[in-house]
């Protein structure tokens, strides 16, 4: 039998609730009066771009999981086809352009060199102003031509024998971890701690021994960094600074935070020690530091970029080790993967590396001009990107108020450019979502808009690593493809079974990358 003070406390609760709704309500009404009050400009301007209205409209997705954030994007830029749209995150206009020209028009624009404020997280972390987000026009472009001379074909020549002896550890790697009965392999772990070396020994000059499971302090505490940055996505309040203090891994991310910091900084002094007493080419480096023959990227720094502080090359460092690594440890098993599924094509990438492997050892280290000949690889390469964008998202902040096409853009909003709505147009590539090279055939791409491929982004903040990531994915895959034949695994029997979600960067989910190996001999 319910007690007179059970119903009471029942009625008590009921009523509380009640008022807690009503005064969320009322909050919320002076809010959007306030927003509407203050961006009344914004508003009305917004009000002529296609897209759906309302301030709040975007607020129960934005708590979502960042898969289905994006997919909400997706399908609500993709409604609008051929024109600019627009959709509302609480106060935040985010604007799509759908076309090349468009895009165009955006990433070349002086007034639109920032990045938008949900890039804030990476600043805030270990990139700080390098040059992926710094916001000062002047630095960035000071130094963002002193890290061109570190990247330059002269310079990257000489990372080839890393990526070639990485590349056959690689291998080795692969094969004795696959499944003796099925040949089946989990290929992308293996693969994200190859670029992982890889990119230490050429950015850093330092072995990590991360193919090795040795634990390393960069390694380690880079996976905890990557694991914050997922979990700040996926609760996206936390991607404000005054409520990620509040959070349970706040302090975690400070300490493998001040850990890389300490790391960096330490070899940037030692580096710097060895190039004042010109040591480099006389005496054996420590059993850390990778051989004479090799100059790494952070002694071509030191060597050009004198202007630069200690803050300022440890953070042009860490992000080169950070975009040297992720994309290639996203996009190579892709690659894989999709040729394992395309027995046709794996068949012609293998050819043309006989051809170019005819003469000597067919196992030996490719040459410079041996990777500028990879040229169905290269449309392989660029084909998997188109369908598998690394970055399927990248923002631009408007500054003050422009025309783009038919439209004048508030200032205030941000430009959120989807490379899979200009890559999945049917108007640009033919059958769209079918896996084929030719697409970049020289014809094909003659015939396009070169707007209409920006898989490393595009304009005055595109990928300065590009000719690194090409040349390194060339080798890996080369290397592999004369090693093995790959086959689809029982696992992910087809590319729709590959499951991946959005981090900022592309993630596998599900247990990785899945194929078949086999010894070519």
């Amino acid at each position: 039998m319910v007690s007179i003070q059970q119903v009471s406390g029942a009625i008590n609760d009921r009523s509380l609730n009640n008022i807690i709704v009503i005064l969320v309500a009322v909050i919320l009404f002076l809010v959007v009066l306030y927003y509407k009050m203050v961006n009344r400009r914004k508003t009305l301007l917004a009000n002529r771009i296609p897209g759906p209205d309302g301030i709040f409209f975007s607020l129960p997705v934005s708590i979502g999981a960042p898969e289905k954030l994006w997919l909400h994007f997706f399908k609500i830029s993709i409604k609008y086809k051929n024109t600019l749209s627009k959709l509302w995150m609480l106060d935040h206009l985010l604007i799509f352009p759908k076309n090349p020209e468009e895009i165009e028009a955006v990433v070349t624009n002086p007034d639109m060199f920032l990045k938008p404020k949900e890039y804030n997280m990476l600043n805030e972390s270990i990139l700080g102003d390098g040059i992926f987000s710094n916001k000062k026009f002047d630095e960035w472009k000071k130094n963002r031509k002193m890290v061109a001379v570190g990247l330059k074909y002269s310079m990257l020549k000489s990372f080839i024998p890393i990526f070639h002896e990485e590349a056959k550890f690689l291998s080795q790697v692969l094969y004795e971890k696959r499944e003796i009965n099925s040949d089946d392999c989990e290929i992308s772990s293996a693969i994200g701690m190859a670029t992982m070396e890889i990119i230490g020994r050429a950015a850093l000059g330092v072995k990590l021994n991360a193919q090795k499971n040795a634990k390393h302090v960069f390694v380690e505490n880079f996976r905890v960094i990557q694991k914050v940055w997922a979990y700040r996505v996926s609760y996206p309040w936390f991607l404000d600074p005054s409520l990620f203090k509040l959070s349970s891994i706040k302090r975690k991310h400070d300490i493998s935070q001040s850990s890389i910091y300490d790391f960096v900084d330490d070899l940037i002094h030692r580096k710097y020690a060895e190039l004042k007493d010109n040591i480099n080419s006389q005496e054996e480096p420590d059993e850390e530091c990778i051989g004479i023959k090799y100059k790494s990227y952070i002694e071509i720094l030191l060597e050009n970029g004198h202007q630069m502080s200690l803050k300022q090359l440890r953070h042009e460092v860490i992000t080169i080790m950070v975009g040297g690594h992720e994309t290639t440890a996203m996009a190579i098993p892709c690659i894989i993967f999709m040729l394992a599924h395309h027995q046709d094509v794996q068949n012609k990438v293998l050819e043309e590396l006989m051809i170019i492997f005819s003469s000597g050892d067919p196992d030996r280290q490719p040459t410079l001009d041996d990777l500028q000949k990879m040229d169905y690889l290269e449309r392989v390469i660029k084909e998997t990107l188109r369908l598998y964008a690394v970055v399927p998202m990248f923002g631009r902040s408007v500054e003050k108020e422009t025309m783009i096409g038919d439209y004048l853009i508030p200032a205030g909003s941000t430009f959120m450019i989807f490379p899979p709505l200009i890559h999945l147009n049917a108007e640009f590539y033919p059958d769209p979502e079918k896996f084929n090279p030719d697409n970049f055939s020289p014809e094909a791409c003659s015939s396009r808009h070169p707007y209409s491929f920006i898989s490393f982004s595009a304009g005055y903040r595109n990928c300065p690593g590009i000719r690194y990531a090409m040349l390194s994915m060339k080798t890996v895959i080369s290397t592999l493809v004369r090693s093995y034949r790959f086959r689809p695994s029982d696992k992910c029997p087809k590319p729709e079974n590959l499951n991946l979600m959005f981090a900022f960067t592309k993630k596998f989910v599900d247990g990785g990358v899945h194929v078949k190996l086999e010894a070519r001999r």
